[in-house]
């Protein structure tokens, strides 16, 4: 079985059938046992799934019907234990025997109460069910959804944060904002926790798979500063920490470990490419005048790797012949001489914790006779205006590893958020209607691929560099790190193992 994301609009029993045994065979553990006290830069306001960024707290009690794999590119089975697609149909089946945290059965009535929210509910993710006609319950293991038209980010989506299960009682009453009731490893313990502090979650004793589960107790802890979260860890009050490159350094010089990984896929989004950037060869130019090392090596401690397209090597659509824009001044400056030496400036949206990046595009840009004007924010005035339309440009992830047809929704699509002047590509047009009319694999992923080489040849997109988390943690205390790709926020609580 190939387990990657690849949407077959064919039945594939077999994937079915193998992904129902995943869980069955991962390697036994004891019982559930420790306390996990981890901290975190992030805070909690609420417990909103759908509107919030907080899958650091949110992912401990809730689950999805499918999981990301640890390499970011493989889909396995949780709350379903498999599904079959086609092109106008995707088959669910459920896991028998689970409850949510307030004893309300999971089952496919349950998913459709959640699904309906999620349609319903305004947000980025109401767009990932807008290729749903129908909800089905067939049994309650068993739930179809309709389509209107193909959908290839359904299933990848609906393992991510904004697909995860709520106790449908809590929805109802409208207390799941304060208090979370998922069907996860962890329960919520609202007498343990202290709001704005800690957050701390208990073992579920009715968990379906309790053998899978290291720690019993998870202590997450927010503390703003690195240092100060830092300074936690070293003095014995946090087992693991979110940190930064400098003291990723500092943190194995004093005896601790540490540990990163390629979290989001970050690149320069030129978002004005009916004015500011309205020529191929000026882009060109400016992705070629790009240097993603220089950013990977001053502000991420050396850790990542320049990418040649937006897609994933592995994933659906990733197209080996599309070699990007390697670094070339020579070759930037021709360019712009052939444009006449066009004096351009336009004004680059930032945020504080990404200036040093920031400052190095500037300063790219400057031989090639582009001035950069760049407008410091914190990261939530940025998150909020930065596809606004009054920004050309942004250096940013547009979107999670979910795949090809997410990236064009994102970047490419009339209506997509990181498309706010409704610029139309034809050339993507057309692939994309290639990618979706196809009724087989290699069809669709043609499609795909012919996306990736008009983006390159039209230098839509370009400046690819995997943007590297760190974790800084006591070895004494726990061990067994594991990391998904492309989810910037947390580490998977439920591998961790903590020495008694």
């Amino acid at each position: 079985m190939n387990s990657r994301i690849r949407m077959s609009w064919r039945r594939v029993p077999q994937f079915a059938a193998a992904a129902a045994l995943t869980v069955a065979c991962l390697p036994a553990l004891a019982q559930p046992a420790g306390t996990l006290r981890f901290g975190s830069n992030q805070g909690l306001d609420d417990w909103e799934t759908l509107t919030k960024p907080n899958s650091i707290y949110t992912s401990l009690v809730y689950e999805g019907l499918a999981e990301v794999s640890p390499d970011g590119l493989s889909l396995l089975p949780k709350l379903a234990t498999g599904w079959k697609e086609s092109p106008r149909k995707v088959e669910i089946t459920l896991r028998p025997d689970v409850t949510f945290h307030d004893g309300t059965p999971f089952d496919a009535a349950a998913v459709v109460k959640n699904l309906e929210r999620i349609r319903d509910t305004p947000g980025q993710w109401r767009g990932v069910l807008s290729a749903v006609d129908k909800f089905t319950v067939v049994s309650p293991t068993r739930l179809d959804i309709s389509l209107k038209m193909p959908a290839p980010n359904l299933m990848p989506n609906l393992a991510r944060r904004g697909a995860f299960m709520v106790s449908p009682k809590a929805l109802e009453d409208g207390s799941y904002k304060l208090v979370p009731v998922g069907t996860g490893p962890w329960k919520y313990e609202a007498k343990d926790t202290v709001k704005g502090l800690r957050t701390v979650v208990t073992s579920y004793d009715k968990y379906y798979a309790p053998k899978t589960v290291g720690p019993a107790r998870v202590e997450v802890t927010h503390i703003n500063d690195p240092d100060s979260l830092y300074n936690a860890l070293r003095t014995g009050q946090l087992d693991i920490v979110w940190t930064n490159p400098s003291i990723a350094k500092r943190a194995e010089r004093e005896g601790l470990k540490t540990t990163w990984f390629p979290s989001v896929m970050w690149h320069l989004q030129m978002m004005d490419t009916a004015k500011v950037f309205n020529s191929a060869k000026l882009r060109q130019a400016i992705c070629h005048a790009i240097n993603p090392q220089d950013f990977i090596d001053a502000a991420l401690g050396g850790h990542g790797k320049v990418h040649t397209q937006r897609l994933r090597e592995g994933m659906n659509g990733f197209n080996p012949a599309v070699k990007g824009y390697p670094h070339d001044l020579a070759k930037a400056r021709k360019l712009m001489a052939e444009l006449g030496n066009p004096k351009l400036e336009f004004t680059l949206a930032t945020f504080d914790n990404q200036r040093t990046i920031a400052e190095l595009f500037k300063s790219q840009m400057a031989p090639i006779g582009i001035d950069v004007k760049l407008d410091f924010m914190t990261f939530g005035q940025f998150f909020s205006t930065f596809r606004s339309g009054k920004y050309p440009a942004a250096i940013l992830t547009d979107s999670q590893d979910t795949g090809a047809y997410d990236y064009y929704l994102y970047h490419y699509a009339p209506a997509g958020a990181g498309n706010p002047l409704k610029t139309v590509f034809p050339g993507v047009e057309a692939a994309v209607k290639e990618a979706l009319a196809a009724d087989d694999l290699a069809g669709q992923n043609a499609g795909w691929q012919q996306m990736a080489k008009v983006v390159d040849e039209e230098a839509l997109d370009c400046g690819f560099f995997d943007y590297a988390a760190y974790w800084a943690y006591n070895p004494k205390r726990v061990n067994n790190i594991v990391s998904t790709v492309g989810d910037v926020a947390v580490f998977r609580y439920i591998d961790a193992k903590v020495s008694p």
